[in-house]
């Protein structure tokens, strides 16, 4: 599991930067009983992007 640490938003993406990177293989997040399908990003250390609009800084991401 990672903490949410900084986020910003690109109209309906939402990318999210994490403390740390699981180092298991993962399908999904799961951020507060809501899975999100990752959308692909590139050259962003220890961040993800989801498709939503919500504010996530400070919430537990599992990666499923």
């Amino acid at each position: 599991m990672s903490k949410v640490i900084y986020e910003f938003h690109i109209k309906k993406y939402t990318v999210l930067k994490l403390d740390e990177m699981p180092q298991k293989a993962y399908r999904n997040f799961l951020i507060d009983g809501n899975e999100y399908k990752p959308v692909p990003i590139y050259d962003a250390k220890n961040c993800i992007a989801i498709e939503s609009s919500k504010s996530f800084i400070g919430k537990i991401v599992e990666f499923v």
